[in-house]
């Protein structure tokens, strides 16, 4: 393969685009099509979880262009991001007689239609005269109580949950400015939902429709209401998608939403044992963040020859050192490279070895900091935790003198949350990994959704923290 110098290139002129998908103009031209992209557009799983820099942001992105070259190319499509002003009209939504979580489900499922509707209603499509006629009930309603057919309803979400007991329902034949006319003994929101669901079905079993729904996170604060209300979400979304199956001809719904994993796993709610098999872990080899970089570099050079020749300590190549520094996020990855460029210089034709291990130093420190920022609202004593860590040792030959160190350490946390608490947070932020006396490898939570913390191990701290943790590595690490 060709190297920098042989095309007449530096490093300055390499552009791996944006850090994060929202930015990232190039996109489209190197986005890798990973497995969890099968199952979104299938439609098998409706649940993605990836942590924070994984790519839910970026399939969320491409989900208009991947429809389009699926099998459904025709199907409505509609992204949604709720803003924090919409976050707080749902959250603040109550109904009397039912549970919080229910009535911000109801909320939820109301914000849905309409938004649904709106999107159907713009569509460019030729529809079938009975479809389009049960369309024109839908279109009459949005117009007599929103003044308008555009989806983007969301963006001014209290519109929609305020004043619930003076909908114009003339559309469904309950005459104008009907007050709680379809049935007294309900909350209006659900019937109202169902009424625009069932007017809409037509369309939906025509042609399809699918709904993308992200950054559910920036509003997240880690309290009961924000749990209430992402399980609302959670519950809606599944029972729309119930309603509105893929069956034979009809194209049915599917409601797809990209949550952070740590933010999902935190919601406690009966029935999400049912949740499970929609569940679609994002996660990512190092084969797959190979492809990544390649696809981000100019046509005929790979990612090998950006790096000096050689391995670097524990025989393995300087991009597989690099990528077991990261939790295996695309992210992570593409700071790392920034780093090992900035510090080889622009005019540099490859980065060295020395080059890499001087960027670990301040990536380490980034990673460490990054941490305590992305885990400070699942577990507000996160930083405490992680830092009773700091300049002690890589590895630990069981769990119990790891226990020991928390003990010793944070007797505080250990007291409030119990020690075992405190060793499974630590695994589940892949802060710690575990080695089983009969595996051969350590294995963490980043790369192995499934992993649980056993009842005996070694623990070691993950390679990203070395330095930012100023943790002293025992000979053994050189072959880790």
């Amino acid at each position: 393969m060709a190297t920098l110098e042989d095309m007449g290139l530096q490093l300055r002129d390499l552009d791996f685009g944006g850090i994060d998908a929202e930015s990232d103009t190039g996109l489209q031209r190197y986005f890798v099509t990973t497995p969890y992209v099968e199952s979104a557009l299938r439609g098998k799983r409706r649940h993605f979880l990836g942590r924070k820099g994984s790519g839910k942001s970026a399939l969320f992105r491409q989900v208009p262009l991947l429809v389009t070259q699926s099998a459904e190319p025709d199907a409505v499509v509609l992204s949604l991001t709720p803003n924090q002003y919409a976050w707080g009209a749902l959250r603040d939504y109550r109904e009397q007689g039912i549970s919080e979580e229910q009535a911000q489900t109801d909320a939820w499922k109301l914000t849905l239609a309409v938004e649904i509707a709106g999107a159907v209603l713009v569509a460019d499509r030729v529809w079938a005269p009975g479809t389009a006629d049960s369309l024109s009930k839908v279109r009459k309603f949005l117009t007599d109580n929103y003044g308008s057919v555009n989806p983007g309803i969301l963006g001014t979400a209290k519109s929609i949950v305020k004043g619930l007991t003076s909908f114009n329902l003339s559309a469904f034949g309950f005459g104008a400015g009907v007050t709680r006319r379809i049935d007294e003994k309900q909350p209006l929101t659900p019937a109202i939902a169902a009424q625009i669901m069932a007017a809409l079905a037509p369309a939906i079993r025509e042609e399809g429709v699918v709904v993308a729904i992200d950054r559910l996170d920036d509003s997240w604060d880690g309290s009961p209401s924000s749990a209430s209300l992402m399980i609302g979400l959670l519950k809606a979304s599944k029972d729309l998608n119930d309603e509105f199956p893929r069956i034979g001809y009809d194209r049915g719904l599917r409601i797809l939403t990209f949550i952070r994993s740590d933010i999902y796993d935190s919601l406690k709610f009966d029935d999400k044992d049912k949740h499970r098999s929609l569940e679609e872990p994002i996660q990512w080899t190092p084969e797959l963040l190979n492809e990544m970089v390649d696809r981000r570099l100019p046509d005929g050079l790979t990612t090998r020859e950006l790096f000096e020749e050689g391995e670097m300590r524990g025989s393995i190549s300087p991009f597989n050192y690099l990528v077991k520094r990261t939790f295996l996020r695309p992210r992570e990855v593409l700071q790392f490279l920034d780093e090992c460029i900035r510090v080889a210089g622009g005019g540099a034709l490859f980065i060295s070895k020395d080059d890499i291990r001087t960027a670990e130093e301040r990536y380490s420190a980034w990673k460490v900091s990054d941490l305590k920022q992305e885990y400070s609202k699942a577990f507000p004593d996160f930083e405490k935790l992680l830092e009773s860590l700091r300049q002690e040792v890589h590895r630990y030959e069981t769990l119990d003198e790891l226990s020991a160190l928390l003990e010793r350490k944070v007797p505080d946390l250990v007291s409030e949350y119990g020690t075992r608490s405190l060793l499974e947070k630590l695994l589940e932020f892949s802060v710690i990994g575990v080695r089983l006396a009969d595996a051969g490898s350590t294995r963490f939570k980043a790369e192995d959704s499934s992993l649980a913390l056993p009842d005996s191990g070694a623990a070691y701290v993950h390679q990203s923290l070395f330095k930012g943790l100023s943790i002293r590595e025992t000979r053994r690490a050189a072959a880790s």
